[in-house]
């Protein structure tokens, strides 16, 4: 049976913050699954399939880049699970680290569980918007974009590479097929984050930058085409002819 409701994971070691998440979950109408450590996180990921996981970054057996990196480890589609940061670290470093490990969002406490929300909403919107409509009548038009030697299938969020499969995370997935449509087009920091991140992201054109780092380290050098970079302007996704 197709599930109706979005299912949130909270895992947080702090009772207070996590009764306010789930308060503030259930009263837009997600299902929220608690846990206060860390020794649960992937048996609950398996078993419950979670559209969000919201993961503290210091918890008493764990922390949340280690989760993060075990979710990132796990089959299809589980490995795909969105994944929200909260901590009370700040500092730039920390959301690089996060976000070179497929995090999606990151958020510091203290925080505004209004905010906290929005930033959800705003996730599984995305998630959501990127599946294919199976119901219409011919279907959608496939999203697949090829060029010599590399295959972008945004439907099903695959890459391949000399005919081997890639595994990009949904952010760097994303952002490749962004600025794979449009060869040769030079965006700025601020336009693939408005674009990609949408208006409701706040980390930084330094996300933009890391992402970017880990989509070249996993394609890897090829001569039919690249990812560059304008220094002082942006990256564009270039095509040798």
């Amino acid at each position: 049976m197709t599930r109706t409701t979005e299912r949130i994971l909270i895992v947080d070691d702090e009772p207070n913050i996590v009764e306010v998440i789930r308060l503030y979950v259930e009263h837009v109408g997600y299902e929220p699954v608690v846990l206060y450590s860390g020794k649960d996180v992937i048996e609950a990921v398996e078993r419950e399939q979670p559209d969000l996981a919201v993961l503290d970054v210091m918890l008493p057996d764990t922390d949340g880049f280690e989760l993060c990196r075990r979710i990132r480890a796990l089959p299809e589609p589980l490995n795909d699970t969105p994944i929200m940061m909260l901590t009370a670290k700040g500092e730039s470093i920390d959301k690089l680290r996060g976000f070179n490990l497929g995090v999606d969002d990151y958020i510091v406490k203290p925080f505004d569980p209004n905010e906290l929300v929005a930033r959800m909403k705003a996730i599984l919107r995305r998630v959501r918007a990127a599946k294919p409509k199976e119901q219409e009548e011919k279907g959608p038009e496939r999203k697949l974009l090829e060029f010599p030697d590399l295959s972008i299938d945004i439907d099903q969020y695959r890459v391949f590479v000399d005919g081997v499969r890639v595994d990009l995370t949904p952010k760097e997935m994303e952002l490749l097929y962004f600025m794979a449509s449009n060869p040769g087009r030079v965006y700025t920091r601020d336009e693939l984050l408005e674009q990609v991140w949408k208006f409701d992201f706040a980390g930084g054109t330094r996300t933009v930058d890391a992402h970017v780092k880990n989509i070249r380290k996993k394609l890897g050098s090829h001569e039919g085409w690249s990812v560059q970079t304008l220094w002082g302007i942006g990256y564009s996704f270039e095509v040798k002819a």
